[in-house]
C-alpha cells in the first residue's frame, strides 16, 4: 500500500532524546520501575506536563513550583500505587481528590496559587496519563498507550506506540506518528492527526480538522465534527465504509467512487464506498469536508 508524501514524511523522523532538554533544577517527586504494560499517571491542577521516554526500567518525575506573586498556600507531591501502576499528583490546599480515577479540586481564584511544571522520564512499554487543568501537554516519543488532557492548554503527542486519547477545553491538538486508533477532541481549536493505524474520531467546537491514516483496523466508526471550520481526512485507498456527511453538496469532495441512493439532498450527502463495513460522519457548521485517496 502507498502512502502520501506526508505521512511517509512523518514516519520516517527519528526519536529525539529531549529529555536532556529538561530543566536541571527541577526537583524530584517520583523515581522507580514501572512494569511494561501498567499505567504512569501525572495528575495536575495547574502547570505544563513534558513526557519523554528513556532507556532501562526506571520511570523519573521531577516537577518545578512556579509562582507570579507572593505564594498563597503551600503545594505538595503524593505518589500513590495500585497494583503495578503509578498515579503522581500535585495536591494544593484546593485539592479535594488525586488518585487513579480523577482529579477534583474546589473551585476559585488562580492568580495566587503557583503552578507546577513536570518533567516525565518514561520507560518504553509503559502507558501514560498525563493531565492538567490549565496547561500545555507535550508527549513526545513516549507511551505505549497515552491519554493526554489540559482544561486549558494545547496538547500534542508525537510518536506514541499506541493508541492515543487526546483532549483540550480551549486549545489546539497534535497528533502525529501515533501506532494506533486516535480520538481526540477540543471545546476550541485545530486538531490534526497522522496515525499508522486507525480507526480515527476528531471533533472541536471552533477549528479545522486535518486526520491522515496509514492503515484501518477492525469495523469501528469514525466520526468528524466541527461547529466551524473545514474537515480534510486521508484514508488508505482500499476503504470501505457507509459515509454521512452533514454537509452541502457543492461542499463535499472525495477521492473515492461513491454510491449514492436514488433519493438526494442537497444538504447533505448519504453514499457508499466499498461494501461499506463502517460508518464515518462528517459534520460542520461552516466549512468543507474533504475526503482524500492516500497515495
Amino acid at each position: 500500500m502507498k502512502l502520501s508524501a506526508a505521512l511517509l514524511l512523518m514516519l520516517a523522523v527519528p526519536a529525539v532524546d529531549a529529555a536532556a532538554q529538561f530543566p536541571t533544577d527541577a526537583e524530584p517527586v517520583f523515581a522507580g520501575e514501572v512494569a511494561s504494560g501498567s499505567w504512569l499517571r501525572i495528575r495536575s491542577l495547574r502547570g505544563r506536563i513534558e513526557v519523554r521516554e528513556t532507556s532501562g526500567r526506571t520511570a523519573t518525575v521531577t516537577a518545578r513550583r512556579r509562582f507570579n506573586v507572593r505564594p498563597a498556600g503551600e503545594i505538595s507531591f503524593e505518589v500513590k500505587r495500585d497494583g503495578s501502576n503509578v498515579t503522581v499528583c500535585a495536591i494544593w490546599e484546593r485539592t479535594r481528590r488525586c488518585d487513579e480515577d480523577s482529579y477534583e479540586s474546589r473551585s476559585g481564584n488562580d492568580r495566587d496559587i503557583g503552578m507546577v511544571d513536570f518533567f516525565v522520564r518514561l520507560p518504553k512499554g509503559v502507558k501514560l496519563v498525563a493531565s492538567t487543568g490549565n496547561g500545555d501537554v507535550s508527549v513526545s516519543n513516549a507511551g505505549a498507550e497515552v491519554r493526554a488532557s489540559s482544561g486549558n492548554g494545547e496538547v500534542e503527542v508525537r510518536g506514541a506506540d499506541g493508541p492515543v486519547k487526546a483532549s483540550s477545553g480551549n486549545g489546539d491538538i497534535t497528533v502525529d506518528r501515533a501506532g494506533g486508533p486516535v480520538s481526540a477532541s477540543s471545546g476550541n481549536g485545530n486538531i490534526r492527526v497522522i496515525t499508522a493505524r486507525g480507526p480515527v474520531s476528531a471533533s472541536t467546537g471552533n477549528g479545522r480538522i486535518e486526520a491522515e491514516m496509514a492503515q484501518l483496523s477492525g469495523d469501528g466508526d469514525m466520526e468528524f465534527d466541527t461547529g466551524n471550520g473545514s474537515i480534510t481526512v486521508g484514508f488508505p485507498e482500499n476503504l470501505s465504509a457507509r459515509v454521512e456527511a452533514n454537509v452541502s453538496y457543492n461542499g463535499f469532495q472525495t477521492d473515492f467512487p461513491i454510491q449514492v441512493p436514488g433519493r438526494f439532498s442537497s444538504r447533505s450527502i448519504r453514499g457508499t464506498i466499498g461494501s461499506g463495513s463502517r460508518t464515518i460522519r462528517f459534520s460542520t457548521g461552516h466549512g468543507r469536508v474533504t475526503s482524500r485517496k492516500n497515495g
